[in-house]
């Protein structure tokens, strides 16, 4: 009898072992599916309500002592222009060697403006912004064709860059300025030749 309680202790011993083991490790790995399953289910949240929600957090962390800032214009290769942004004084060195163009720290009085090179693809002596405002081609030197280029019409001679004749005085501007030598804007000095 003694033998036989002792025989069913030690079963019970071993069968309390075996699976309070088990249970332990499956409640601890449910304990971390039901973690991984919260992380997840906040980044998800985070997402449908837009990512702003956890920027506040971000930004309280970020801005804890020793987490000090400091303002930077980055130059974004993409837009050619310089933007001030914030990044953590410990991470300079290391933006430093990445961004060469990059201004730190950013000036008092905001970051540079770089303005854009103007363009003239027909080298007439517009920019193709301003052929735009006065409606004529910035492909064309010579958009009327009357034998000077827009640029000309407009800068030199004051002449209409869209009609051949700008006086309508029966000659071209570019006759009158290249050839006859009178005046564009005088209709009166054409020298218009009459056939019989």
């Amino acid at each position: 009898m003694f033998n036989s309680n002792l025989s069913n202790s030690l079963s019970r011993i071993y069968f309390v072992q075996k699976y309070s083991g088990d249970f332990m490790r499956n409640s601890i790995t449910i304990y971390l599916m039901k973690k991984r399953l919260a992380i997840t289910a906040i980044t998800m949240l985070a997402i449908v309500m837009g990512i702003s929600a956890v920027a506040p957090a971000m930004a309280d962390k970020a801005t804890a002592p020793g987490h000090n800032k400091i303002d930077i214009c980055h130059f974004d290769d993409e837009e050619m222009q310089y933007v001030q942004i914030s990044i953590p004084e410990k991470a300079v060195r290391a933006h430093e060697k990445n961004h060469d163009m990059d201004i730190i720290p950013a000036p008092e009085d905001g970051c540079p403006v770089i303005e854009p090179e103007p363009v003239d693809t027909d080298s007439d002596g517009l920019t193709d912004d301003e052929e735009v405002l006065l409606g004529t081609d910035p492909l064309v030197a010579d958009t009327d064709s009357d034998g000077l280029t827009d640029g000309d019409e407009v800068n030199t001679y004051g002449t209409d860059p869209l009609n051949l004749d700008t006086d309508n005085g029966g000659v071209s501007d570019g006759q009158e300025v290249n050839v006859d030598g009178t005046d564009p804007l005088d209709p009166l000095d054409d020298l218009v030749i009459i056939t019989p």
